[in-house]
């Protein structure tokens, strides 16, 4: 116990420390409208805002962590099911209405087609064990409309 209390002491500075960046390069700039600081040579982390603009990258916020789809039609009513997922063999696409429903298309973590197809029945099934373990996205169009996407991960 007496040596706990010796070495609390010499913790507390290294809690009290804030965190620190070196960087190569960076700055901030301000007017009556907006405020930007940034450095250069951090990863990316996106953080956006509406109202009293809000921008930030790099880690001056590392909780942010943005994704962007395509956003389903908000004039669709068709019901479409994905399954299962995570997916290791085989994915379904089921739809309800299958006419509406033309194709779809299967894009990689880095937006590159991996494939596509025609949807021909009521469910369709995707073989997918020639695909690496990740994530990826399923578009499901329409009349060249996108009717839904999903968030598909492969486990092998």
């Amino acid at each position: 116990m007496r040596s706990l209390l010796v070495l609390l002491p010499l913790a507390a500075p290294i809690a009290g420390t804030a965190q620190t960046v070196v960087s190569g390069g960076g700055g901030h700039h301000a007017d009556a409208a907006t405020r930007i600081t940034y450095t250069i040579g951090e990863p990316v982390i996106a953080t956006a805002g509406a109202n009293n603009v809000v921008l930030t990258q790099g880690f001056q916020q590392p909780w942010a962590d943005i994704t962007t789809l395509v956003d389903d039609s908000p004039a669709n009513t068709i019901v479409i099911n994905v399954y299962p997922n995570p997916v290791s063999h085989t994915l379904h696409i089921a739809c309800e209405d299958a006419a509406n429903a033309q194709q779809y298309f299967l894009h990689d973590a880095a937006g590159r087609l991996v494939n596509e197809g025609r949807i021909t029945s009521s469910i369709t099934d995707l073989d997918m064990e020639a695909y690496a373990s990740g994530g990826y996205i399923l578009r499901v169009l329409g009349n060249d409309t996108t009717l839904k996407s999903f968030k598909i991960s492969i486990t092998h």
